[in-house]
């Protein structure tokens, strides 16, 4: 279930807890005073900006033997405490379908959700996005801090078995195929979520290893002196993990440093970008200069999104979106050669307007900031390649393009 910490009727922001294994509201809560949403709400920019909740379900370690129930209770320590509504264990993939409906119904409003997942809640926000995706839809998580999750199975996992027959202790088993699963699609999507892997280096449940995924980058691992509990309990506005957490949302919401006052680029002079091969390849079509340089500054503002988004994650999005953009590009060509499109400046004016038609739909994306006008940019990127056929002229290619240019006094 959800449960708003903190909520106004405006909000569009939303900063989601989601607890682990035999955990609760009790995780995130450093004493009966201090817990980790009721510090991030000292923050006035997160306070202004952002809905809080927490969700929660029913976790508990069941006993199968009296004799271990020393051992059930130690690790019942180790996990947290039991704060559950449900009857019953769920599977890990059954919560997070009840997160989906959660998302569905009662966080509707919402644009961006910030998720702040400990142990086995990750696995259960990681399953809910791989969800969204595999329905050919965008989640609305727009950043996963995973606080220790398991992403390769917690070894404890392996001694809960024997004395329990929960269905959430069988998911966090190392080897088990749910997490095979997850991880799979997790490292073949290039759609995932900006997500930051956080580990304490005192964990003696969750290691590294596993904490860590296989799809790391640098700077998306965090080491923290905090142990499997301690990490989801920030003792004051200095604690480390608060601080890291608080950056990193606000840091997103703002957009990059870098293009935090982000801004459509214009060209300094209409000379700019003249001996760029897409550029000759509108002067051989007879395209008219105004569309020229059009053209040449949606170029100059693809150019400088792709040096911002510069991370391999990005890249694999930005390469997925050439490949949609020059399908565009096709049909409209297609449309062309049977003379269903009567010239090239309207050939190029058709595919930028179906650009401009798909830029959230067919065109979508993950990446912040980027609009149509840098998905058009992105069509003459395509052109200003040798090896891309990309031309706005019937039966084009070098030689004619060549030709074409030295009958119009431009070589």
């Amino acid at each position: 279930m959800i449960e708003f910490i903190s909520e106004k009727s405006n909000g569009s922001n939303l900063i989601l807890f989601v607890h682990g294994f035999t955990g609760g509201s009790d995780t995130w809560s450093f004493d009966g005073k201090v817990s980790f949403p009721s510090l991030l709400l000292q923050d006035k920019e997160i306070s202004d900006n952002f809905d809080i909740a927490q969700f929660t379900y029913f976790t508990k370690l069941t006993n199968l033997f009296a004799k271990v129930s020393n051992t059930s209770k130690l690790l019942k320590k180790l996990f947290g405490t039991s704060h559950g509504k449900l009857r019953s264990n769920s599977s890990i993939e059954e919560i997070s379908n009840l997160l989906r409906t959660e998302f569905r119904f009662r966080l509707e409003k919402y644009d961006s959700v910030f998720v702040i997942a400990h142990s086995m809640g990750g696995l259960v926000t990681k399953s809910l996005i791989i969800k969204d995706l595999e329905e050919k839809s965008i989640s609305k998580v727009k950043m996963f801090l995973s606080l220790a999750v398991p992403h390769q199975g917690a070894k404890l996992a392996t001694y809960g078995n024997l004395i329990s027959n929960n269905l959430q202790i069988e998911g966090l088993e190392p080897l088990n195929g749910f997490i095979h699963r997850l991880n799979d699609y997790w490292l073949k999507t290039s759609l995932r979520p900006t997500t930051k892997y956080f580990y304490g280096t005192s964990d003696k449940i969750v290691d590294k290893t596993s904490a860590v995924p296989a799809d790391k980058e640098v700077s998306d691992v965090i080491s923290v002196d905090e142990n499997h509990s301690s990490i989801t309990k920030p003792e004051n506005e200095n604690s480390t993990i608060l601080v890291a957490v608080k950056k990193l949302i606000l840091d997103y919401r703002d957009g990059d440093p870098a293009i935090s006052n982000f801004e459509i680029q214009s060209l300094s002079n209409d000379d700019e970008y003249s001996d760029e091969l897409f550029v000759l390849k509108l002067l051989a079509a007879d395209v008219h200069k105004t569309s020229i340089r059009d053209a040449k500054e949606v170029f100059l503002n693809a150019e400088y999104i792709r040096k911002i988004f510069s991370s391999a994650s990005d890249q694999k999005r930005l390469a997925e979106l050439y490949k949609k953009i020059k399908k565009i590009y096709q049909n409209s060509y297609t449309k062309y050669v049977h003379d269903g499109i009567p010239n090239s400046g309207l050939l190029l004016a058709d595919v930028h307007e179906q650009i401009m038609k798909e830029d959230k739909e067919f065109l979508k994306t993950l990446i912040p900031f980027l609009n149509a006008i840098h998905k058009q940019g992105m069509l003459h990127q395509l052109a200003n390649s040798e090896t891309e056929a990309i031309w706005w002229d019937k039966n084009a290619n070098f030689a004619s393009m060549k030709e074409s240019l030295k009958e119009k006094g431009y070589e």
